[in-house]
């Protein structure tokens, strides 16, 4: 069982450094790794340093009619800062992003994954810290999901192992309070991902699960799928080691998709920008 779980932090990384294989490795060991710029980085130096971790994805997807999808841009800027108003509105044209503050649409503020509703979804993803308020714009907070797999009793574990999960785009509200995302992504098609997941490069197992995607666990009734994702939601939330990420300008912050869950802090002011450039890794079909 794991004793401790934080944040790697490494400093005095420049583009162009390191091994790509050595910070793979020390990634799929620690799961979290902090990278301490002493400047913004341009999209240039942003993506040398993403490839340390490996290809940077394409997010392209497959649709329901077996067309191909641009989902999202190679470089995301996320901008949970901002405000909804008539304007921003008027952009997202009917779309909905999920998150479940009201006034600040792009703030998740509820433990997930990203990428789970793609068939080979992100395996790291890549926040470059852009804009921050006074405070650093509360943690990036994370759960260790390998541990909260150890701690589950072994009935639960054995009646997990080898079920999938149903994931999309829009999960129809699925998990209430959670909002599901809707829009033009709606037509990719259903994914299913396993519950127990085997990761690539370490081979250590870790319980992969995401309620602001998943919609019910294939071959059970609905009803009963979904409140056993909620239940191991709930125990892994109660009982998996945490760690949190406090901003500071320039960082870059880098996490394993198949080893955590995340989520944003909201604790600043409303107006206060909060705004990152985010790349993702390739990854694999989770297995």
């Amino acid at each position: 069982m794991r004793s401790e779980f934080a944040v790697t932090r490494l400093r005095g990384v420049k583009p162009g450094d390191g091994e790509p294989g050595s910070l793979r490795a020390l990634l799929a060991r620690a799961a979290v790794v902090r990278l301490e710029m002493e400047r913004a980085l341009s999209d240039e130096e942003l993506q040398d340093v993403a490839r340390l971790f490996g290809p940077i994805k394409d997010p392209i997807g497959r649709t329901k009619s077996g067309e191909e999808l641009r989902y999202a841009n190679r470089r995301q800027i996320i901008d949970s800062g901002a405000l909804m108003d008539d304007e921003l509105r008027a952009k997202l044209g009917g779309a909905a992003h999920g998150g479940l503050d009201d006034a600040r649409p792009f703030l998740f503020e509820t433990f997930h994954v990203d990428d789970t509703y793609t068939e080979a979804p992100a395996a790291a993803t890549v926040l470059h810290a852009r804009a921050l308020p006074p405070s650093g714009g509360g943690p990036t907070c994370f759960l260790d999901m390998r541990a909260a797999l150890e701690l589950l009793d072994a009935e639960t574990r054995a009646r997990i192992d080898g079920l999938r999960a149903v994931y999309a785009h829009n999960n129809e509200d699925a998990f209430p309070p959670r909002r599901a995302a809707r829009g033009p992504n709606d037509a990719l098609v259903e994914v299913t991902h396993p519950l127990v997941r085997t990761h690539a490069l370490a081979g250590t197992r870790s319980l992969f699960l995401d309620l602001d995607r998943a919609k019910h666990v294939a071959g059970m009734p609905v009803a009963e799928g979904r409140t056993l994702l909620r239940r191991l939601q709930d125990f892994a939330e109660s009982r998996a080691p945490g760690c949190q990420h406090d901003w500071s300008e320039h960082d870059v912050l880098v996490w394993d998709n198949a080893s955590v869950q995340h989520k944003a802090g909201g604790n600043f002011k409303l107006g206060e920008p909060r705004r990152f450039w985010r790349y993702m890794v390739e990854g694999e079909r989770p297995e």
